[in-house]
Parts: C-alpha cells; sequence; structure tokens
C-alpha cells in the first residue's frame, strides 16, 4: 500500500488482538451486560465504567461486531462513495507536519486527520456506507494502536479520567478502511448499526477538551503494516502505546472542492477549472504596541487527547 507522504519507512507491527477471539465468551456474558447498554445519546453512561474495566476485549458488544471489511486493494486515491462528513465545512487544520501534532513523523510533529468545523450542533453524516464499531468515549480498541491499551485503560480507570476523553465515532466503511470522527457533543448511532453515506451519526461538538467545536476525521487500514510514533512525552505520561497505524489524507477520497486550498495543491487536474476569488487584504493600519505577559502555563491532571 501506498505510505502517506512523509511517513517513515515501514516499521514491525505486531498483528492487533481481534475482538472476535472471545467471541464465546461474549456471548455468554452479553446477557448480563447488556442492561447497561448506552442508550441515550451523550456517548456516556454506566457503560463507560465496566467498559473500562474490562480492558480492550469489551464483552458487552463484541457479539454484535460484524466481521472485518476484507483489505483494500490499490492507492488510497482509488477509493470511492466518501462524502463530506459536515456539509460546507472549512478546514481548520490539515493533514500532515503541524505544532499542533501529537504524532512524530520525521522527526516532526504531525497531525493524523483533518479538522474541520462549521458551527456548534451542526449535523456530523456518515462519510461512507458501513458499520459503527464504535460510538462513545470507548474507542481506542478499533483506532489501530501498536501495543496493548490495557496499562492506559488501567491509569484511566485509577484515576476516573473516562469523561475527559472525546466522544469518538469509528466506523468500518467496508472498502478495508475505518472513518473516524472525534469530538463529537453527542451521537445517534451505536455500535453494530449499519450505516448509509449521509446519514446522521451525531452532532459537531468540543468533547475531549477540544479548543472549539469541530470533527476531527481520520481515515486508516487495519492491514496496513506502517506504524507511526506517538510522541513519548505522551507515552510516558499517559502509559499508552508507542505508535499506531499510519493514516491516509482523508482530503485525497473527498468530494473535491475549490475552496480548500490544500485540495487544490494536491489535486492539481481537478483544481484546473476553479475560478478562487482573491483574498481581501486588507489597508495597513498602525496599532499600538503591547508588551507579551507570561508564556500560559497547563494545568491539566488528565490524558492527553489524541486527535486534535
Amino acid at each position: 500500500m501506498a505510505r502517506p507522504a512523509g511517513t517513515s519507512p515501514p516499521g514491525q507491527r505486531r498483528p492487533l488482538v481481534g475482538v472476535f477471539a472471545v467471541g464465546l465468551i461474549a456471548i455468554a456474558a452479553a446477557g448480563l451486560l447488556l442492561g447497561n447498554w448506552p442508550g441515550g445519546t451523550s456517548g456516556a453512561g454506566p457503560t463507560d465504567t465496566i467498559r473500562g474495566s474490562l480492558g480492550p476485549s469489551g464483552l458487552a458488544i463484541v457479539a454484535s461486531l460484524p466481521t472485518a471489511s476484507p483489505p483494500p486493494s490499490g492507492s488510497p486515491e482509488s477509493l470511492t462513495g466518501y462524502a463530506w462528513p459536515l456539509a460546507g465545512a472549512q478546514v481548520t487544520l490539515p493533514f500532515g507536519p503541524s505544532g499542533f501534532g501529537e504524532w512524530i513523523v520525521d522527526g516532526q510533529p504531525f497531525h493524523d486527520g483533518v479538522d474541520m468545523a462549521t458551527w456548534c450542533g451542526d449535523r456530523v453524516l456518515a462519510a461512507h456506507d458501513g458499520v459503527v464499531l464504535a460510538a462513545s468515549r470507548h474507542y481506542d480498541d478499533y483506532m489501530g494502536w501498536d501495543g496493548s491499551l490495557q496499562p492506559y485503560y488501567d491509569w484511566l480507570n485509577r484515576h476516573n479520567y473516562w469523561n475527559s476523553l472525546p466522544i469518538v465515532i469509528v466506523i468500518d466503511d467496508g472498502d478495508g478502511y475505518r472513518s473516524i470522527y472525534a469530538h463529537e457533543a453527542s451521537v445517534t448511532v451505536k455500535p453494530g448499526q449499519k450505516v448509509k453515506r449521509g446519514d446522521l451519526i451525531g452532532y459537531e461538538g468540543l468533547s475531549g477538551q477540544a479548543t472549539g467545536c469541530h470533527v476531527h476525521f481520520g481515515l486508516f487500514s487495519p492491514a496496513n503494516e506502517e506504524v507511526i510514533a506517538l510522541d513519548p512525552a505522551i507515552v510516558v505520561k499517559d502509559h499508552m502505546p508507542t505508535g499506531e497505524i499510519a493514516r491516509i489524507d482523508p482530503l485525497l477520497v473527498l468530494p473535491f472542492r475549490c475552496e480548500v486550498d490544500e485540495m487544490r495543491a494536491m489535486r492539481p487536474a481537478e483544481a484546473s477549472h476553479c475560478v478562487v476569488a482573491p483574498t481581501f487584504q486588507p489597508t495597513p493600519r498602525a496599532t499600538a504596541t503591547k508588551k507579551p505577559g507570561p508564556a500560559p502555563t497547563s494545568t491539566s491532571t488528565g490524558p492527553t487527547i489524541i486527535g486534535g
């Protein structure tokens, strides 16, 4: 598979443990635990504590999840059938090198998805047909981590940090890829549910200590053997695995829009017909200078929010 531009050479990746290995146990356990299935739309609730204490297996839902989609064929650019999860969204942080990224690629901070925004409470739509794998604050089992999540789960349980995490939807798109929608205010779907492109799956929010309402949209294939590294400081602080399966730039597969600068740069053939209005440049005015104050300091003791 083609590697995203700028990623490190392929590394050794241990196969992620499939949730279906505990299928027989799950069927027996599900009858006891399904009474705690999240019935509301907040993505939080009694299931949070139960799921976290069970660790990455998540016995309460494993029996209902579908068989994984087949490995993808061809390059990411050949993926079809995708739509923007927010209609008319502005790209607020693109995929790639960024001082706001928690990942390290070629020695530089890297943002592993596309942040897009419209307004708080806007409808978040499924970008592709698929089956929901996660729709709550318990999503990490399906994010392609390289290594065990148990130390991280134990740490979250010890400090009762689950409610500080973002609400995230992960969908198996049926084409070998998974789509990720992070920072929802609430969700309208549950694991095992089939969705069609354009279906309502949640509402735009800022869960997970985000600085503003937006959706962090990501795409990756579980079959990809390439791994990118998590910032070592985060690994130590939050007891997290050291890396994740490499992502692809969602702007490669979303419908082309002339007004999105990054799309014009990476898809010149489609951009050739664009007529983009010049950016308004106001006349400079003299402004009073202000002595800079002290740099802000973080007082957060909770987990670092991965995914921007």
